[in-house]
């Protein structure tokens, strides 16, 4: 299961308890998925709990009797709900109740009223219907990305405006034929996460977070270790080549025997670090001091 899937199968559990809350969550399903065809409601979605919401809710709420299509989707993957509200009372009950009416013509009109999001419980059910209907959170293993998407331009900024209001600052932007608002940060999905109440797939996101955080240090260390072996081998591999020609120059026997000892000792070990060659140098010397040698001896290869 998807990582997405793991939080709405979470949030599926939080079923709205109270009365002001079961409106809210209702007017959200209806607002986000309702077309109207041939006098007809339809709702679709792949999602069996958020179609045995609607028919729940719309019986409790509003005393309707809905009716049910289950089809296969085009690819033939997954089966596509459809619930269906027919006739003209129906309808007339679902606009009332709802507010979805329009304030110019006595047409149907996909909105959350923003009387069913007074109440910051409310706005926190809205927030959770809009996710569990059309959310979207990608595993932190891939990248940081949460984001609720709908085509309904009017719903965007229902949803958008009740976001806000919970504090929360979601960027926005059009894609193809949608409205998306979305979070790129981890510290804001993970307080996302939890103004809708998601406890366990909270701590399986810091887990994984966390997990990826320090596989990312590691290989930020081993690669800056590697760098620097890198350097060091190229620095060695210079002095052995500069180092060679000077032994075969006239000038070897203007050397100091200190010179003489520090190129012998970085002659006879090629792949030492200077720490390592100062320790294996048969007279004490610092690493200071010994690379101090090797710079001067590197001067006078350079004049040859």
């Amino acid at each position: 299961m998807s990582f997405t899937g793991e939080i709405k199968r979470e949030l599926s559990a939080f079923a709205p308890r109270k009365a002001c809350c079961e409106l809210a969550a209702l007017a959200t399903l209806y607002a986000l998925l309702s077309e109207e065809k041939r006098n007809e409601i339809h709702l679709k979605t792949e999602n069996i709990t958020v179609a045995r919401r609607i028919i729940i809710l719309s019986r409790k709420l509003l005393g309707l009797e809905l009716q049910t299509d289950i089809r296969s989707n085009r690819s033939k993957t997954r089966k596509q709900i459809s619930v269906i509200v027919s006739g003209k009372e129906e309808i007339a009950l679902l606009k009332e109740g709802l507010k979805m009416v329009s304030d110019k013509a006595d047409i149907f009109q996909s909105r959350i009223d923003p009387s069913f999001s007074v109440e910051e419980c409310c706005k926190r059910t809205v927030l959770q219907t809009a996710f569990l209907t059309c959310g979207f959170v990608n595993s932190p293993k891939k990248s940081y990305h949460l984001e609720i998407s709908t085509h309904k331009k009017h719903v965007f900024s229902d949803v958008l405006a009740v976001v806000e209001e919970l504090g929360i600052q979601m960027k926005t932007i059009k894609r193809q034929n949608k409205y998306v608002m979305y979070l790129k940060n981890n510290e804001l999905i993970c307080d996302f996460l939890g103004i809708i109440g998601i406890k366990r797939g909270l701590f399986q996101y810091h887990e994984i977070k966390l997990e990826k955080e320090l596989k990312n240090d590691i290989n930020r260390h081993m690669n800056c270790e590697s760098a620097n072996e890198n350097k060091r081998l190229d620095a060695a591999l210079t002095q052995i080549k500069a180092l060679k020609k000077l032994k075969e120059s006239k000038k070897l026997e203007t050397l100091s025997p200190a010179l003489l000892e520090a190129m012998e000792l970085r002659l006879q070990n090629p792949t030492l670090s200077l720490a390592e060659l100062s320790e294996q140098s048969p007279t004490p010397i610092s690493k200071s001091g010994l690379n101090h040698r090797l710079n001067k001896l590197m001067e006078i290869a350079k004049t040859l």
